[in-house]
């Protein structure tokens, strides 16, 4: 699974894409956490949830934002390189990536977007109070990478014979 991102990301297009999917996704969750906090400021965040929980929260957007720009390059490359459909996939992933924009937030404030739906406080009747939703968040965002990545190796290995450019891209695999 990382030989495949690693081989892939040293292309300058696909190393661009990630970037850019990490920079969106981790503006939206700090956003998402600070909107409904007064004066807009992480401090307060901190102040009204505990430095621990603020520094986890945090963490946890960031490595769900680096997740969500792997996975959104893969599959950017398979629809370039291989042109294959994989089901499973796309529902890990997505739901990955909706879970952590779901869980971005303050939880004593109310969500932004869980208060869309009616339920602004739902994350403080949690007992970690939204962290387990990040948490499971990035376990989607994990098994989406290797589901797309196994799917990568097979479809390449099928199309190695076929194709010589395949060919050079899975001897570096």
């Amino acid at each position: 699974m990382f030989k495949i991102l690693s081989v892939i990301l040293k292309k300058k297009k696909y190393a661009i894409i990630t970037l850019m999917a990490v920079i969106i996704m981790a503006a939206s969750s700090y956003y998402l956490t600070v909107v409904n906090v007064y004066h807009k400021s992480i401090f307060v965040f901190a102040d009204m949830n505990g430095a621990l929980f603020t520094i986890i929260s945090l963490v946890l957007g960031l490595v769900i934002a680096v997740l969500s720009g792997f996975y959104l390059t893969l599959v950017v490359f398979r629809r370039d390189v291989i042109k294959a459909k994989a089901a499973g996939n796309k529902t890990a992933g997505l739901g990955g990536m909706a879970a952590g924009l779901i869980a971005s937030g303050c939880p004593s404030c109310g969500t932004p977007l869980l208060g869309l739906a009616g339920m602004p406080l739902a994350l403080f009747s949690l007992p970690f109070k939204g962290l387990e939703l990040k948490i499971l968040s990035a376990g989607f965002l994990i098994l989406g990478i290797f589901l797309i990545s196994k799917n990568i190796k097979k479809n390449l290995i099928g199309q190695c014979s076929v194709n010589p450019p395949i060919a050079k891209l899975i001897n570096a695999i």
